[in-house]
């Protein structure tokens, strides 16, 4: 069974539409850069029920276990900092 990483993010209103798109294509583009990523989605919501939160990150990994190579990756360390500078407040993220 693959293991589910989940991240919602408070974007701001603010925050540079070129930035928020480059965030949400480096998001999509995770699996091509990080081996054990079987599937990266990313995008924006479409109604209103994510209140605070306006896009949200599913990432599917191999296993578990690589959650912490995950997060140590280049590849997301990269990504992670841009969206430090687009978000209003702390993500949410879950796992599974």
């Amino acid at each position: 069974m693959t293991f589910i990483h989940i991240v919602l993010l408070p974007v701001k209103t603010t925050a540079p539409k070129e930035l928020v798109a480059k965030v949400v294509m480096e998001l999509n583009a995770l699996s091509k850069h990080i081996p054990y990523v079987l599937k990266s989605r990313c995008g924006a919501t479409v109604t209103q029920r994510g209140q605070q939160y306006t896009h949200a990150l599913l990432v599917e990994l191999e296993s578990g276990d690589q959650l912490q190579a995950y997060n140590d990756h280049a590849a997301h360390q990269a990504v992670l900092a841009d969206i430090k500078k687009i978000i209003s407040e702390p993500s949410l993220a879950m796992d599974f």
